[in-house]
């Protein structure tokens, strides 16, 4: 009689077992999904802050050049003549030998 009360005892308590095993596996699986979503939203994140960042620096190298373009007297058009050099479309005056 004690063998019967114990084969009960012993289903009740594997299948108590696989159940436990099913929601373990059941929340790891979950936990995964959750995990790769926070990663794939951190991604983003870092791209959007990294293309924020590089258009800042972008700018402040454009303004440094236009800085350093000015202070050297240059045209503010891009020309890398100076602006105290003599222009060769500059008309000649007549009557004067150079």
């Amino acid at each position: 009689m004690n063998s019967c009360r114990k084969r009960p005892l012993a289903f009740a308590a594997l299948g108590a077992i696989v159940l436990t095993l099913a929601g373990c596996e059941a929340a790891e699986q979950s936990a995964q999904k959750l995990a790769d979503e926070a990663k794939k939203e951190a991604q983003a994140l870092i791209e959007g802050s990294v293309g924020e960042v590089v258009d800042e620096v972008n700018r402040q190298v454009d303004a440094l050049q236009d800085s350093t373009n000015r202070a050297l007297g240059k045209a503010e058009e891009g020309s890398d003549r100076p602006h105290d050099e003599p222009s060769a479309e500059r008309p000649v005056e007549p009557g004067v030998e150079t």
